[in-house]
């Protein structure tokens, strides 16, 4: 069918629903003219496209199978794009997207996701799970129309034309990359894996089972006249750990948010900034202030008396547990950062991180 005939098709539903209208019910139901629209688009631009047993449509021709694990719930690694009916990209997780819409930022993250299953919409959860299901390695490409982008589940299409209303319709590319049942053990492995490769030259006395608490590795730097003296490996629980630093001590500190790839996501140090193309002109690089409080979860940031992330606060505590530690690091899961929600472009979601923490002078004497 060429263009003229799909806008003639068009025309027919929505006279159709305008005759429908006037004859006996004085209202339209719900997503009655969006499905009526969305039924002629999928006849005219993919009719040999497959209908699921939930109401989605599924390119089996072009898909690739994928040779791993069958797919369960749980939680998936995945890697996507997603476009309008237009052809548009409205969101990716792909480096070539990004630069094709002129957005790449070398900074930024590009990768799997993770999507938990219980928490996806129906037509996503449904195209990942539709006709036998994706094994990893898989890739496949789904057409959800609007109505089927609810996290609730409804038995029928018309339950979901009824209780769905205002969203889009969207064509999803969905590459499945991997699973998990458990992502805190898939976080504790991917730190031990990193501390067993000696990655940036971090945690260099630590094996990977020497964790200072779940979730949390910890090494310090004990100086002396000005030279490194010995490490901080000591296993505290910040919980309970005794500081040596009284309630409302103020000190100040230089540090750096890396992710596990060695990316720096923040720092109060310039260099440091315009080597990991994070450097924002007018924003002061200088050590912070830091005051400390009965607890980790107390201690403040700057003049304001801004929060900082747990694992942040746990790093800063177990410092002043030992006399001598001006430097350390703590690498933690996202627990302890920024859970499933990650933090900007930079920071995905159950990403652990790595904080590098200097204390030094008040830089105003």
């Amino acid at each position: 069918m060429n263009m003229r005939g799909f806008f003639l098709t068009i025309a027919a539903a929505a006279a159709a629903a305008a005759a429908a209208g006037c004859a006996t019910h004085p209202e339209t139901p719900a997503n009655e003219t969006e499905k009526r629209y969305f039924d002629a688009w999928m006849q005219v631009n993919h009719p040999d496209w497959t209908k699921s047993e939930h109401w989605i449509y599924i390119d089996e021709d072009n898909e690739i199978t994928g040779d791993g694990e069958e797919i369960s719930d749980g939680y998936l690694f995945v890697e996507y794009a997603v476009r309008d009916l237009s052809g548009n990209i409205t969101s990716s997780t792909r480096e070539e997207d990004a630069m094709k819409l002129n957005t790449y930022k070398e900074q930024n993250y590009y990768g799997p996701e993770v999507w938990m299953t219980s928490s996806m919409t129906a037509g996503v959860y449904y195209a990942m799970f539709d006709l036998g299901g994706m094994r990893t390695g898989g890739r496949r490409q789904a057409i959800i129309p609007g109505w089927m982008s609810s996290s609730a589940r409804y038995d029928t299409e018309e339950e979901y034309l009824k209780n769905v209303t205002g969203n889009s319709n969207a064509i999803y590319d969905i590459e499945f990359v991997g699973q998990t049942e458990d992502i805190s053990a898939w976080q504790s492995d991917r730190m031990a894996e990193f501390v067993e490769d000696n990655q940036l030259g971090l945690f260099t006395q630590l094996s990977p089972s020497d964790t200072a608490e779940t979730g949390f590795y910890y090494e310090g730097e004990i100086y002396a006249d000005g030279a490194l003296a010995g490490y901080d490996t000591e296993r505290l629980d910040t919980d309970t750990a005794s500081t040596l630093f009284a309630t409302d001590t103020t000190v100040y500190i230089n540090y750096i948010g890396r992710r596990l790839d060695g990316q720096a996501f923040d720092t109060t140090i310039e260099r440091v900034a315009k080597d990991n193309n994070i450097y924002t002109s007018g924003k002061e690089y200088a050590p912070v202030k830091i005051t400390w409080g009965e607890n980790y979860s107390s201690i403040k940031m700057g003049d304001d008396g801004n929060s900082v992330i747990t694992g942040f606060a746990k790093t800063l505590w177990r410092m002043s547990c030992r006399e001598g530690v001006t430097r350390a690091a703590g690498m933690f899961w996202s627990d302890f950062g920024y859970n499933y929600s990650g933090s900007g472009d930079m920071i995905p979601g159950y990403a652990p991180l790595i904080f590098e923490i200097e204390f030094t002078e008040n830089p105003e004497e």
